[in-house]
């Protein structure tokens, strides 16, 4: 419900002119199915294992708890996220074989922008690899209220 709230607050203050919504394009891949072997132990954001009815997603840079508003092409379909796990970190390196890249200046380049839970992904209609749109808003860090502070009790 957050997560939806958010996101309608997003819209309408980018509607009124209040804020700027950032755009993005790219690869997302898709991860966290069960029998994943390349999905990590747990969220990087939050230290707890990802669900598949978790609407997440995995971002190398973006803060923790940036509510996404995704959009798949192909489809014409739109699925929000939140921003809980760091990633995607596969790449093409130079010899033209995929790896794991996890710094940018490691050689090689990154395959895609997005990770995407499985809820994420079939909300979208996504195919597991695929060019989706991103919008978000870009909020300084020393302003950002990550999800381990809306949490405590």
């Amino acid at each position: 419900m957050i997560l939806l709230i958010n996101a309608v607050r997003l819209i309408i203050a980018a509607f009124f002119g209040l804020t700027t919504l950032h755009y993005d394009r790219g690869i997302a891949t898709r991860y966290g199915d069960p029998g994943d072997k390349l999905t990590g132990k747990h969220l990087s954001c939050t230290h707890q294992h990802i669900q598949p009815t978790d609407l997440v997603c995995a971002h190398r840079t973006l803060p923790c708890g940036t509510t996404l508003i995704l959009e798949n092409p192909r489809t014409g379909r739109f699925a929000l996220c939140e921003v809980l796990d760091r990633g995607p970190f596969g790449a093409i390196l130079p010899t033209g074989e995929w790896g794991v890249k996890i710094h940018k200046d490691e050689p090689g380049d990154w395959r895609g922008i997005l990770d995407l839970s499985p809820a994420v992904a079939d909300a979208l209609g996504h195919n597991g690899r695929e060019r989706i749109r991103v919008f978000y808003q870009r909020v300084a860090h020393h302003m950002h209220y990550g999800r381990e502070l809306r949490t405590r009790p």
